[in-house]
């Protein structure tokens, strides 16, 4: 069970640092900004159909920024972590003890990011107006059913 839950929370981690890098990018139309083609994160994707104004991005992009900043110990201290679990088993070495520490240690780290993350996302959700909310949703649920469908015809490609 901690396992699955270790392995939950460094995803939203990795998930968190794309959004984060996504982020960075200005919405001033060039490639990779906010409510353009350029983005290739899902949050920014999903922003992108949902044809933000000009004053919306800026905001999004305030509370990106300021939840970088937030986190940036955060991230931080996972590097820091990742670099003593790599020195903990360097060579083969396992001491069950301290894995299972740092592996505490990261968990707990990756519940913070992910708590930050979830932060940022109701801020920027609380920026939509109605219609886009309701887009948003149905773009959430159409991107899970492609999703679904994509993973259901992997699986058929490797039963076959």
């Amino acid at each position: 069970m901690k396992k699955a839950i270790i392995a939950i929370l460094v995803f939203a981690v990795l998930a968190t640092g794309v959004m984060f890098a996504v982020a960075q990018r200005s919405g001033d139309g060039k490639k990779g900004g906010w409510g353009n083609r350029g983005g290739h994160h899902r949050g920014g994707m999903m922003l992108r159909g949902l044809d933000l104004t000009d004053e919306q991005k800026a905001q999004v992009k305030q509370i990106m920024e300021a939840s970088k900043e937030k986190s940036q110990s955060l991230r931080e201290s996972l590097k820091a972590n990742r670099e003593k679990m790599n020195e903990a088993t360097a060579n083969g070495a396992f001491d069950e003890a301290q894995v299972t520490a740092l592996a505490t240690e990261k968990g707990n780290i990756s519940a913070q990011m992910t708590v930050e993350h979830a932060r940022s996302k109701s801020q920027i959700f609380a920026l939509l107006t109605a219609e886009q909310k309701a887009k948003a949703v149905e773009m959430k649920s159409k991107m899970k059913d492609r999703f679904k469908a994509r993973k259901a015809e992997t699986a058929e490609k490797v039963s076959e």
